[in-house]
């Protein structure tokens, strides 16, 4: 039977070596994992250690390597689910500037008095190999359609006139611009 610090210690000895060669496994497995990003996925290993080595029941069914490889994987799944929530959240609070109202009740895109294109300024004759052609290529024509009618100005009652469509297959398709998916391309 070995104490808690006969644990840390065999886990953590030569640099971790022990420790580390559980993790790296689980690490190549995520993918897209930079170097920098290492030493905080080896941090969060060194806590659930800490963490099991306490925890850890002798009379349980798994051994100590399982039981903690087990939670470690747990831990790091938590980790990236976590950083990608945080890489969807904002994306959803944009607000078009059709919603945004200024205190006089006008709306944005009302008082900014400019004929300025954005895309036209940002590619100008340069449209291929583009994000904003990458973004437009996941879609489907009807979905660039809407797109074009947004960017110059419709607003949704005109759109599904316009394309004679019901408000929920509208809806489905605006979803569909809108999803995190496709707009990650222009980020």
């Amino acid at each position: 039977m070995m104490n808690i610090d006969q644990i840390l210690f065999m886990y953590c000895d030569n640099n971790m070596a022990k420790l580390k060669r559980i993790c790296q496994p689980m690490i190549v497995k995520i993918g897209g994992v930079s170097n920098k990003d290492y030493d905080d996925f080896y941090s969060i290993a060194l806590d659930v250690l800490n963490d099991t080595a306490l925890r850890y029941d002798e009379d349980q069914e798994c051994n100590f390597d399982g039981f903690l490889a087990s939670n470690i994987k747990r831990k790091f799944n938590t980790e990236i689910r976590d950083r990608n929530r945080e890489k969807r959240i904002p994306a959803k609070m944009v607000d078009s500037i059709h919603n945004l109202i200024t205190e006089d009740g006008l709306t944005l895109e009302d008082i900014i008095p400019s004929n300025f294109d954005t895309y036209e300024s940002a590619c100008g004759d340069h449209f291929e190999g583009t994000k904003i052609e990458r973004y437009l290529n996941n879609l489907s024509n009807i979905q660039r359609e809407i797109v074009k009618y947004l960017v110059q100005g419709y607003d949704e009652k005109e759109i599904r006139e316009s394309l004679h469509m019901s408000k929920k297959d509208y809806s489905n398709n605006l979803s569909v611009i809108q999803a995190y998916e496709n707009v990650k391309i222009l980020m």
